[in-house]
Parts: C-alpha cells; sequence; structure tokens
C-alpha cells in the first residue's frame, strides 16, 4: 500500500493543466523569494526590541495594576502598551515610543521589506534627544535599538520609597498617542 493512495488518478486529471499550474507556481515561487529575500537583519534588529520590550510589559503590568493570572488574560502588545498610565508614572514617558515601536513591527509583519524611515519613528526620537541626549543614530534601526533599554528602565518597578520619588517627579508628565 502507498502512503498517498489515489495520487495516481490526481495527477491524470491535472494533466491537461499543468503548464498553467506551473506558471502559476512559478509566479508564487517568485513573490515568496523576494520576500524570502527582505533585510531579515532590519527585521530581527526589530523583533528583538519589540519582544525585550514585551517581556518588561509583562513584568510592569501585573506589577503596577496588581494583577494575578496576568498571562491568562492573553492581550496582545497594542492592548498591554495602551494599558500603560498616560501620566504621573515613569512609564508615561516612554509609552508613545512603545506603542510607535509595535507599529513599526506591525508594518514588517504586512511588508517584510517595509524600509523604516526616521518620521515614522518621531516619539520614539522625542524620548531619545532627552534619555540619550547627544546620542546620534544613522538609522532609524540604531534608534530603536537604543529606544528598548530606556523604555525597559522607565518600566522597572523601583523599591517603594523610590517609587513615591517618581510619582513626584512625573505628576506633571502626561503623553499624547502618538500619530
Amino acid at each position: 500500500m502507498r502512503e498517498i493512495e489515489g495520487i495516481d488518478e490526481a495527477m491524470a486529471v491535472l494533466k491537461p493543466y499543468w503548464e498553467e499550474i506551473e506558471d502559476n507556481f512559478d509566479r508564487h515561487n517568485h513573490r515568496f523569494l523576494q520576500l524570502a529575500g527582505a533585510d531579515h537583519d532590519s527585521i530581527g534588529r526589530v523583533l528583538r526590541a519589540h519582544l525585550v520590550v514585551e517581556s518588561l510589559l509583562n513584568t510592569y503590568l501585573p506589577e503596577y495594576f496588581g494583577l494575578e493570572d496576568f498571562d491568562e488574560l492573553r492581550l496582545s502588545f497594542a492592548q498591554k502598551a495602551k494599558m500603560l498610565p498616560a501620566a504621573k508614572s515613569s512609564a508615561s514617558f516612554v509609552r508613545p515610543g512603545i506603542i510607535q515601536l509595535n507599529k513599526v513591527r506591525n508594518k514588517f509583519g504586512h511588508q517584510l521589506n517595509h524600509i523604516v524611515e526616521f518620521q515614522e519613528i518621531n516619539s520614539i526620537m522625542q524620548i531619545l534627544d532627552i534619555a540619550r541626549s547627544g546620542a546620534k543614530f544613522d538609522t532609524p534601526i540604531d534608534a530603536i535599538e537604543a529606544f528598548a533599554p530606556v523604555a525597559c528602565a522607565f518600566l522597572s518597578i523601583p523599591p517603594k520609597h523610590l517609587q513615591e520619588a517618581f510619582v513626584e517627579a512625573f505628576k506633571n508628565v502626561h503623553t499624547e498617542l502618538p500619530d
């Protein structure tokens, strides 16, 4: 007994269409090769930054909101980012950049050959201008990578007395959602 029963009959039905089937396959294969040839370095660097920030979000949010079984909520990155306080918290400072990081990551999800431009990371650049003043970035991907540890630092929950200092320091900080 063959492992694939009926294949000979299936091939006989398809034989009159074989040239058209091969042309169709070649078109799809060409598109696959284009997508597979995308700059994986950029994709990988953005994805790594995204995953690192998400890891800290998964620690910060349950602690900040006192949530048990947070993982069982199965929230998307965008939902987690929108849960970050928009005011009166050190996390509010990096919130727009985190939301923007997710938008950049999503663009790669829809178009593997997407090229990140500085204008699409303006919130990230504003945060870096403050947190890493004087630093210059050759590419938007370099800036995204520099943003990730800044975001993580502002997502860390310090000891209670430092939390109070952060609340006082950030009491007048309010952020808006990035474009």
